[in-house]
């Protein structure tokens, strides 16, 4: 009987063990979480005066981060928060901020740890009707690149509710969107951020579909606010396997798309009005351009469909963003159909990048990875 109970707690202990010797590990991150809401809702606790008064310190404050999260449990984070970027923190009334989640909390709420900093964009204008219309535009800008490729950031809109923990400051309610961690991006592109790569435009490591696709994209929504040899408003993803090298781009509140009342033309390039398209992609080949523009074309309504069926937006704004993007398709078609190029136009830009044999140097990547 002694040897049959000492039997069983043996088995009890040594199954105990093994629950202990293998943690559970967690299988989402608490982006994954924001996204399965529509729109997500949180409050963040801070002391605004110090936030906003102080916006060109690379300090951060604490703060408190409260959400509901897919279950409907309420979850309060002490995280940091600091301001960020370098021409919106220094025009807007509200700049733009940097979420510092804690490792340890975010593994004890069950959430991946490594993923831990995440880009709020914030209202920027204290006039809520211009400010919604600016954050509304740009997150449609993050989405319209979500359609055409996985190779982009995820995004969540989000409405925000701002308490002043020193009490000096009123509740502040606004909208805003969080954009994905850049290590979190790249983990889902199967590679990590590449924070050394520079001059990648003559790389034999650059993916020319991928290239040729943001350039193409920017040039849609009139965006000249980056750069791919500055690695300006570009991160470079270096995929495993192999090293080839895929650029994503991100902030689009230059664009003529969004159209933000605080954009200035990019005079160096000879853009005379924030809403005038030029193209700034590479030299390639005429038939990779022909195969971006026929994806893009095949993509127009559902691009379309995403302006029209978002509410967020005032009818006349939606309006406006569809007629934009009409011009770039009308432009498209006439390529495609070989009508003759035009000063300005697409077809001259293209004409001028493209190529009829273009032979990529040993060990340059001309495939399309990815969506």
């Amino acid at each position: 009987m002694i040897t049959r109970t000492l039997k069983t707690l043996a088995v009890i202990l040594a199954a105990a063990t093994t629950v202990f010797a293998t943690p559970r590990t967690p299988a989402r991150t608490i982006f994954d979480d924001f996204l399965q809401a529509e729109m997500l809702e949180f409050t963040l606790e801070v002391d605004l005066s110090e936030l906003i008064e102080n916006r060109r310190t690379e300090d951060y404050l604490p703060a408190v981060f409260t959400f509901e999260d897919a279950s409907g449990k309420e979850i309060s984070q002490e995280i940091k928060v600091k301001p960020r970027g370098k021409f919106r923190r220094r025009v807007c009334n509200f700049p733009p901020l940097m979420l510092n989640f804690s490792k340890g909390q975010l593994e004890e709420e069950g959430y991946l740890p490594e993923y831990d900093k995440l880009k709020l964009v914030t209202h920027c204008l204290d006039d809520k009707t211009t400010s919604k219309e600016q954050v509304m535009r740009e997150f449609l800008a993050y989405k319209l690149y979500n359609e055409l490729t996985d190779q982009s950031y995820r995004v969540q809109l989000a409405k925000v509710t701002y308490v002043d923990t020193k009490g000096k400051v009123g509740k502040i309610k606004r909208y805003g969107f969080i954009i994905e961690d850049t290590d979190e991006m790249a983990h889902r592109l199967g590679g990590e951020e590449c924070e050394d790569c520079h001059g990648l435009s003559s790389s034999n490591n650059l993916v020319l579909a991928s290239e040729n696709r943001l350039a193409v994209f920017q040039y849609m929504i009139g965006n000249t606010d980056w750069d791919l040899n500055m690695v300006r408003n570009v991160k470079m993803v270096n995929l495993n396997g192999g090293g080839a090298v895929i650029p994503v781009p991100y902030d689009f509140d230059f664009s003529g798309l969004v159209n933000a009342p605080y954009a200035i033309p990019n005079s160096e390039i000879g853009q005379l009005t924030i809403r005038q398209r030029v193209f700034q992609g590479l030299e390639g080949e005429r038939k990779l351009f022909e195969q971006t523009l026929r994806h893009f074309l095949s993509k127009r309504e559902r691009l379309v469909e995403v302006v029209e069926q978002f509410k967020g937006l005032s009818w006349e704004s939606r309006n406006d963003m569809v007629n934009y993007l009409d011009t770039f398709f009308r432009d498209v078609e006439l390529i495609l159909e070989g009508g003759q190029p035009q000063d300005g136009s697409l077809q001259r830009a293209i004409l001028e990048h493209a190529r009829e044999d273009i032979k990529p140097e040993s060990g340059a990547n001309n495939s399309t990875l990815g969506k």
